[in-house]
This record gives structure tokens, C-alpha cells and sequence, in this order.
């Protein structure tokens, strides 16, 4: 049996709270069945707004053969070598006022960019607010943390990722600020957060760097001709867009359940029990 043969279809899945659940980990038995539907030729690859370095990580050693995206599709990683297949930059006239949107409405953002081959995660040192010590306390070691003096010391023409974090109503005001003026419109942006929870992230990448972009690139590259996406945030409604089938989970936003074909069980494990029934329907 191979699901790639008849179709040639491609099964793609957001990472946290789609493929490794509310727990953030894929568990033993969901891992070993994922790992058989692999071997047995089912072509599988995530997409997700982590870093390369932290999908890897979390994903262990899960056998992938397709590259990865990540960073919300500003880049896709071959799994054999962690080598960057591409990078998708913000223009430098829309990452500055970006930056400075963000500070004017009293949030230091994260900015993420390259110096030489490595992936940077900057901002101000001495303007932290709780949305980037949060980030930072949750990644101490991380290699990436690349705190700085000024903005100055950012190479704008190498940005491909911010993300800004703080109070729900601020972080929203703001994304729709930016997506009503001129130079928005470079960017994709994506917003999570409730005004019930108090937090809101909004995460934005060039506008040809989404997870939608990316997997549609794999896709023609590998000779996909169908997309089966799964996912949980508006960060994956460009994929949905692109996908033919696509299915949200249970905890999903009603956004983005009303975007998908149709919603999975309540079950952590349900992207790979789902990929589990397809794997045997194709046998019978």
C-alpha cells in the first residue's frame, strides 16, 4: 500500500495543539503508528509557525523524508541535513515601519532575522515587555536570543518574521492598523489570542511566506497533486486555502472550523488516527 501512488496526495499538519495536542508532545503509541504510516510510504510533513530548530526538536526522531516549513512559510528545511531550501524577506521598507508600528503602540516586538546562515531572534535590550520575557524565559539557551542595543543592528533587508506580543486589545488594534495601510499589504499576518485570555500574538511574515505558499511550493516540487492540511489557528487558514481537504481541531477557533472541510474528533491524537483510517481504507 502506498498513499502516494493513487493521487499522489500530500498530508501536511500544523504542529502544536494539532499533531502533538493540548500536551504538546506526540505520544508513544501515536508515534509509532505515525512512524509505520511513513514506512509504509504515506507522505507526511508539517507545517508550523516554530523555528526549524524547535520543530525538529519536538518532532524527535519521527522519520520525515519531505521538507519541513517553517516560521509560518518563510522557510522549509530538507529533514536529512537541516538545510534551508529557501528564505522569504521582508522588504526593508516593510520592516521598519513595522518595527515602529509596534513600538508606537507600546509593545517591543520580536524580530526575527538571519546573520550569515543563522537565524536571529532580536529586540531591545532593556525594553523588554512581559510578552518578550515570557518568550525568552520559556527559550533560555536557546542559540537564536539575540538580544541588541538598537534597531540599528538588525539587518533589515534579512527579516523575514516578527512577532508581537501583549495585551489582547493593543496587539489587535494593531494588526488591524497594519492591514489597513499601504504597506500591509507585504505582509501576512495572523493573530491568536482572546480578549478573554488578555493575551494576543500577532504574527506576521513577507507576504509570499505563508505555511499555505510553502506546502504549495513542496507540493509542486514533489509532484503532489492533491493537499490534505490539518491545523488549529489562523495562521493555518492559508493552508487551508491551498489544501483540498482540510480539517481543524475540536479546540480550533470557530474561524477557522467554519474554513475547514470538516472538524476532528476531540482526541489528541487525532491527525494521526485520521491518517491511521485513511492508510486502511486504501487497503481494502
Amino acid at each position: 500500500m502506498t498513499m502516494t501512488a493513487a493521487g499522489r496526495t500530500l498530508f501536511v499538519s500544523d504542529l502544536d495543539d494539532t499533531l502533538l495536542g493540548p500536551t504538546g508532545v506526540l505520544h508513544d503509541e501515536a508515534r509509532a503508528t505515525l512512524t509505520r504510516l511513513l514506512a509504509e510510504g504515506v507522505a507526511f510533513t508539517v507545517a508550523t509557525a516554530r523555528s526549524p530548530r524547535t520543530a525538529f526538536a519536538a518532532l524527535g526522531d519521527l522519520p520525515l523524508s519531505l521538507p519541513i516549513v517553517g516560521y509560518s512559510g518563510a522557510t522549509a528545511v530538507d529533514p536529512a541535513d537541516r538545510t534551508p531550501l529557501w528564505w522569504e524577506h521582508f522588504d526593508a521598507r516593510a520592516l521598519a515601519p513595522l518595527v515602529g508600528a509596534a513600538l508606537a503602540a507600546g509593545v517591543t516586538p520580536l524580530v526575527f532575522w538571519l546573520d550569515g546562515d543563522d537565524d536571529k531572534v532580536s529586540w531591545v535590550r532593556g525594553a523588554e515587555t512581559s510578552g518578550v520575557d515570557a518568550f525568552v524565559e520559556a527559550r533560555a539557551g536557546d542559540p537564536r536570543l539575540a538580544p541588541v542595543d538598537g534597531w540599528d543592528e538588525v539587518d533589515h533587508d534579512r527579516g523575514f518574521f516578527v512577532s508581537i506580543r501583549g495585551e489582547y486589545p493593543v496587539v489587535r488594534r494593531l494588526s488591524r492598523m497594519i492591514r489597513a495601510i499601504s504597506w500591509g499589504t507585504g505582509c501576512a499576518l495572523a493573530l491568536t489570542g482572546t480578549r478573554e485570555s488578555g493575551v494576543g500574538v500577532l504574527d506576521v511574515t513577507p507576504a509570499a511566506a505563508t505555511k499555505g505558499s510553502g506546502i504549495r511550493r513542496i507540493a509542486e516540487e514533489h509532484g503532489f497533486t492533491r493537499i490534505v492540511a490539518f491545523g488549529d489557528g489562523t495562521n493555518d487558514l492559508p493552508l487551508f486555502a491551498e489544501a483540498d481537504e482540510s480539517y481543524a481541531t475540536a479546540g480550533a477557533p470557530e474561524e477557522v472550523k467554519a474554513a475547514a472541510t470538516a472538524v476532528l474528533a476531540d482526541d489528541d491524537d487525532a491527525v494521526v488516527r485520521f491518517l491511521a483510517e485513511q492508510a486502511t481504507r486504501a487497503e481494502v
